[in-house]
């Protein structure tokens, strides 16, 4: 069997720009950690193209390799050593995504022996609760008000107003919200 040559599918303009943000990063982003610089952080990742509502908290150790993929709604947050992949993730109002998740939202087509990059995208709705070390696979939908227990894998979307846990995540039980 012949080795199929390697095709790199993601264009160079993407690369330049990922390179600018990567050196921007290092020196005007990761090292203001203090929340006192929580707004200059906000202006860079907006400045690289991030859509990013009121009220946000984003942490400088967020691994953020493409901001301009990045949308998050209002009073959401990121935490600490949350990372993100090359893919869109849109995140809307008052979610929570704890520290030491992964939110993989690319990932390679497996059809190819090229296995080249496919990106996709990963929606966390309202009200969700991403809790500690949790991977979210490419194209899935966290419903509005789901949590997603601590180092759960998840691969599938999950439904509104449910609590998942495990490898693969599983429905633990609903949401029920009494105040």
């Amino acid at each position: 069997m012949e080795i199929p040559k390697y095709v790199d599918t993601i264009p160079k303009s993407d690369k330049a720009y990922r390179l600018l943000w990567r050196l921007t990063s290092l020196f005007l982003f990761r090292p203001f950690s203090l929340p006192f610089f929580n707004g200059w952080r906000i202006f860079l990742l907006k400045l690289f193209g991030a859509k990013i509502g009121k009220y946000c908290n984003i942490y400088a150790s967020a691994y953020i390799p493409s901001p301009k993929n990045l949308t998050m709604g209002i009073h959401s947050t990121l935490g600490p050593q949350v990372q993100l992949h090359l893919g869109q993730t849109i995140i809307g109002n008052k979610v929570t995504v704890s520290q030491r998740t992964y939110l993989c939202s690319a990932t390679h087509e497996t059809t190819s022996l090229n296995v080249p990059l496919a990106i996709g995208e990963i929606k966390i709705e309202d009200f969700a609760w991403i809790a500690a070390e949790a991977f979210i696979m490419t194209n899935t939908l966290i419903g509005e008000g789901a949590i997603i227990g601590a180092r759960a894998v998840v691969i599938k979307d999950v439904d509104p107003w449910t609590i998942v846990a495990g490898n693969p995540a599983k429905v633990i039980k609903n949401r029920i919200i009494t105040d």
